[in-house]
């Protein structure tokens, strides 16, 4: 890379990325107008190039080894491109510049749907050349910025096409009326097959608290961070007891609503974790996929549905659901904490804050210390109902 692209990428990198909340998401969405749509196409235009910069200077800070890693630089090139196809859009002039300027997105927006993927196993292979590898701050830092960029994406493309189609008002990738019991009665359905496929067994999912809770909130995020936590109680119940002749027992989710947030309480009797797997529970790359006493019981892997690697991998991935959920979590102010009883099973706080700031604000490329807070402790418990969901 030539020395006068570094100094581009790293002056771009000196702004500041302009934080984004579910207000400022509603408030560009409740009137649809050409007008306010061209306003908010220049905002995105002077913005993602920002928010590109700031990842790109963070990969040009890597060790040399972990730079010219294939699938590390792959993704960094997939950053590069976008930052320098954003820099060579023309002015808006009128709606038809704002149709291209979609399009841009669309298409940026579908190259880089496999980031993640390029960096699990990026790092997975460096995993393997290098001892002690410590990349949770970059990693952290960079899966934020890819969080606020889709999700600007994502928000904007649905509001063009909704103006573009004349289909009236329309919120974007925000559902006004989030519900956390049906998100998670939906994954219990698809999660069940998976486990079911796996193990031939599935436990029963207990949903209980405050059902009738609703928020304005992304349900996509939502899902992905449910569906995380889910898939490690669920397996952790069946490890434990499918070979004990009993009934599985349940995993429990309950929610609790506050005043300015919603908290997800994910319990399971999954054997709990040993206090030094539980600090290492939140680095990237930290799977039991690899555990062969977790995975086979001891010896006891009867391998249902396909060969035990491909097994393993389906339901306990690369060490990356848990860590990056936090991001999720924390990326419009709320987090994840996690308690465990080793010999019995473990309790997963999902704090959801509606209301909160987005994490782009607080934190900066250059810090090498990336720290995520801890979600506040639900005060108390409101029980109105439960309902069972077999999975």
């Amino acid at each position: 890379m030539l020395p006068r692209t570094i100094q581009r990428i790293q002056n771009l990198a000196r702004l500041p990325i302009e934080p984004v909340t579910i207000k400022q998401l509603l408030g560009r969405s409740a009137n649809l107008t050409e007008e306010g749509h061209i306003q908010h196409a220049l905002w995105m235009r002077e913005q993602v190039p920002i928010r590109l910069a700031h990842r790109l200077a963070g990969f040009l800070e890597l060790p040399y080894v972990v730079f010219c890693n294939t699938r590390f630089h792959e993704a960094f090139r997939l950053f590069d491109s976008s930052l320098q196809g954003f820099e060579s859009v023309k002015p808006f002039r009128n709606m038809d510049d704002v149709t291209e300027f979609a399009e841009a997105i669309r298409t940026a927006h579908q190259e880089h749907s496999e980031v993640i993927n390029m960096m699990q196993e990026g790092y997975a292979e460096l995993q393997e050349l290098l001892d002690n590898i410590d990349l949770d701050a970059f990693l952290n830092q960079t899966f934020t910025t890819r969080i606020g960029n889709r999700m600007l994406a994502e928000h904007f493309l649905a509001l063009h096409d909704a103006l573009v189609s004349g289909t009236g008002e329309c919120t974007g990738v925000v559902q006004r009326r989030c519900c956390p019991a049906d998100v998670v009665k939906d994954l219990s359905k698809r999660l069940g097959t998976i486990f079911f496929d796996v193990y031939g067994v599935r436990p029963e999912i207990i949903v209980e608290g405050e059902l009738d809770v609703e928020m304005s909130f992304i349900t996509g995020h939502l899902s992905f961070m449910l569906q995380e936590i889910l898939k490690n109680a669920i397996r952790a119940t069946i490890e434990t007891h499918m070979h004990s002749g009993e009934p599985l027992p349940p995993v429990s989710v309950e929610i609790m609503k506050g005043s300015f947030d919603v908290t997800l309480k994910v319990s399971d009797q999954g054997g709990g974790m040993k206090p030094e797997k539980l600090k290492e529970l939140w680095r990237y790359g930290a799977t039991s996929a690899n555990d062969s006493d977790s995975l086979t019981g001891g010896g006891r892997w009867t391998g249902y549905g396909s060969s035990r690697k491909t097994s393993c991998r389906s339901v306990a991935g690369y060490g990356f659901g848990l860590p990056l959920s936090r991001v999720y979590a924390k990326y419009f102010g709320g987090g994840m904490v996690i308690q465990s009883m080793h010999g019995y099973g473990s309790d997963v706080y999902l704090n959801i804050n509606h209301l909160g700031d987005s994490l782009e604000a607080r934190e900066s490329h250059t810090n090498k210390n990336y720290v995520v807070e801890a979600p506040r402790r639900p005060s108390t418990i409101n029980h109105q109902s439960s309902i069972h969901v077999p999975i």
